[in-house]
């Protein structure tokens, strides 16, 4: 049986929650903005409800490459799949709630298999994906309330 590590994060964004998710969801967006400092994304292919792309990141030291299909649920919610690459079998959910002023509450959990130094170091290591997911949020939160969402044509 495969050890997991789950960390979940919640936050709020000063947005409606069609806007976050969409946000959320764009990874072409992401690329070509460069929302997340750190997080390249190379989108390959976008239907409108899956999109296949590589996300690199370095994490506790370790350059992390993965490939990932994102599915955008009819409910609103995108889940990830991590397919092949360092953190293959791992899941990203992200669920998008009215908070009654406007906003979003953003619900996202990583579920990642551990193994060999991960597993030695899962506290560790659950510290550094919760704080990558922390960072990455504060960074989508600029992204959608200063920099707005879609970006307007100068």
């Amino acid at each position: 049986m495969t050890d997991r590590l789950i960390v979940d994060y919640e936050g709020r964004i000063a947005r409606p929650p069609q806007e976050v998710g969409a946000q959320f969801g764009d990874m072409r967006h992401h690329a070509s903005h460069a929302v997340h400092k750190g997080i390249v994304f190379t989108v390959h292919a976008d239907d409108g409800t899956t999109c296949t792309f590589r996300q690199a990141v370095r994490l506790l030291g370790m350059m992390q490459v993965d490939e990932v299909v994102l599915t955008r649920n009819a409910d609103g919610s995108l889940t990830s799949d991590v397919v092949s690459g360092t953190n293959v079998g791992t899941r990203f959910t992200q669920r998008f709630a009215d908070d009654g002023k406007g906003g979003t509450i953003v619900h996202f959990r990583a579920d990642l298999p551990v193994s060999g130094i991960k597993k030695l170091l899962k506290p560790l290591f659950r510290r550094a994906v919760y704080g990558t997911i922390d960072k990455a949020f504060r960074e989508d939160v600029v992204d959608l309330e200063q920099k707005g969402y879609p970006r307007k044509p100068i």
